[in-house]
């Protein structure tokens, strides 16, 4: 009886010292995957088709600049899911980065990284204020609708 009582305390002290080292020792680096379900938790739901949508109406009012800015949000929202599921932290990068991580961890995946960029260079050319065309706006829309369809290939 006393070798079984002397066993349960000898189990409890070394699951407690156990516990309270592992309280004390600092999270592992990187990516984990407690990290990457707190992201998918914590990144509220985008709505994709809504902003391509939005992006559309922004066309036919004249707000070009405004439908590229949703349609590289839209292109963004559905690469960053990708990217995160890869297990790289889409965070800091715009749409042609998040690209290039996909492709290069999609061997024999539809070129991506080619329309991402020049999807990004017009975001750039918007944001500096240059005046941005009828055609590139639609190519914008286009181009972020063409990736959400892709979206389930990745």
């Amino acid at each position: 009886m006393e070798w079984f009582f002397a066993s349960v305390a000898i189990i409890v002290v070394v699951t407690l010292v156990y516990v309270f080292i592992l309280g004390r020792s600092p999270p592992p680096e990187g990516l984990t995957k407690a990290k990457l379900e707190m992201q998918s938790q914590g990144t509220p739901a985008v709505d994709v088709s809504s902003m391509i949508t939005e992006a559309r109406t922004a066309v036919s009012t004249g707000d070009l600049k405004k439908a590229v800015e949703l349609s590289v949000k839209a292109t963004g929202a559905v690469l960053s899911k990708v990217v995160s599921m890869k297990g790289s932290d889409p965070t800091d990068m715009n749409v042609s980065d998040m690209a290039y991580i996909i492709q290069t961890r999609s061997p024999g995946l539809t070129d991506i990284t080619q329309p991402a960029y020049q999807l990004n260079l017009l975001h750039l050319k918007s944001e500096k204020g240059e005046p941005v065309t009828m055609q590139e706006a639609d190519w914008s829309i286009q181009t972020a609708s063409w990736f959400a369809q892709q979206a389930s290939t990745y």
